[in-house]
């Protein structure tokens, strides 16, 4: 279950690549709202989340009764798992650890789908032929992690429609879908909405969370999406009561009322950051692999990890996930000014003799 940000081993770090946060950092106004808001926190969180929830539904045009909260989307992932009794789940590999750590902790069979390095980890029409196996569940991420690729949204959809077929529910994680500037146009809950312009998929979980986004890890707060709210009922029945903080719905709130120039913002740096540290990297004789994401997946011969934790700098080692290996390494994408100390170090370390 090594995650990035582990950073309580008694270990000096200055800069931290290993988790992908929105690098303008928390909004001032979710920092302002719950100094403010202290007060509060005499009372009990409302265990349905309304507000939160209908301020989401104005964010996302999700309706807010086809919406639940959660605390972070790890615990989404769980509570889904054990709604939908979900015996059979497919996951393709590699993949966040927290998908298999909510599989194997309800005892579910894992079948997974081998993304290929000679294809760049992309997904293909040959995760049709693994979904023809119909698990229960199937979960897929958008851009993926760790790769930070975007699954073709024609496939996507493909798989949305074989699902529903076939009734097998799909979730997908959109968590990094944010920072990119299509997002709109490309998520799938457009695909939750009343029947209007689109199919509207039955057996579709769309899920989401504020972590990345807003930078705000921890403070826990993701929200999981659906056509029909009656699965949200059964899934909710699985949460701890009080699940998601009174600390959280106001940070959540507060968040959902920053101004579009903050997220725009972001995506604008990501887009110019990214390019430049791939380009970067592969000077340095890096592989990197193709990506959207406000991170980088790339691989290298030369060990990384150790000399940059030297100098006080945490990447991503990626050689638990399953399907890769030791010199698979995942960089977030931060400020400049700390995106050009890590490209310094890794100058100093490649290009030592």
């Amino acid at each position: 279950m090594l995650h990035g940000g582990e950073i309580y081993n008694n270990i000096v770090v200055r800069y931290d690549f290993s988790v992908n946060i929105n690098p303008l950092g928390i909004p001032e106004n979710v920092l302002r709202s719950l100094q403010e808001k202290l007060s509060l926190l005499t009372q009990y969180p409302d265990q349905e989340c309304r507000k939160l929830r209908l301020a989401l539904e104005k964010r996302t045009g999700v309706p807010a009764q086809q919406i639940l909260c959660g605390n972070g989307a790890s615990e989404l992932i769980e509570a889904a798992v054990r709604g939908l009794h979900a015996g059979r789940i497919l996951l393709t590999a590699p993949s966040f650890s927290g998908y298999r750590h909510a599989a194997e902790s309800h005892g579910c069979e894992i079948l997974y789908h081998d993304l290929r390095r000679e294809e760049n980890f992309a997904l293909t029409e040959r995760y049709l032929e693994d979904l023809a196996q119909k698990p229960d569940l199937a979960i897929l991420c958008s851009p993926s992690n760790p790769i930070g690729d975007r699954i073709d949204p024609d496939l996507l959809c493909r798989i949305a429609e074989t699902c529903e077929s076939q009734g097998t529910w799909l979730m997908v994680d959109e968590c990094f879908l944010g920072f990119l500037p299509d997002e709109d146009q490309r998520t799938m809950r457009r695909f939750l909405l009343p029947p209007a312009s689109f199919q509207q998929f039955q057996r579709l979980l769309v899920l989401d969370a504020f972590t990345k986004r807003f930078a705000m890890p921890g403070i826990r707060l993701g929200y999981l999406m659906a056509a029909n709210p009656e699965i949200l009922e059964k899934i909710h029945a699985q949460q701890a009561e009080w699940s998601v903080s009174l600390p959280a719905q106001i940070a959540g709130l507060a968040a959902l009322e920053t101004g579009k120039e903050y997220i725009e913002t972001a995506r604008t740096l990501v887009v110019a950051e990214r390019e430049k540290m791939a380009a970067a990297l592969e000077n340095f004789g890096c592989r990197v692999f193709p990506g959207e994401a406000n991170y980088i997946f790339f691989s290298c011969e030369k060990e990384l990890y150790e000399p940059l934790l030297q100098r006080g700098i945490l990447i991503r080692r990626c050689d638990n996930y399953p399907g890769l290996d030791k010199g698979d390494y995942r960089a977030a994408v931060l400020l400049p000014e700390e995106n050009q100390v890590l490209l310094g170090a890794l100058a100093e370390i490649l290009t030592a003799g």
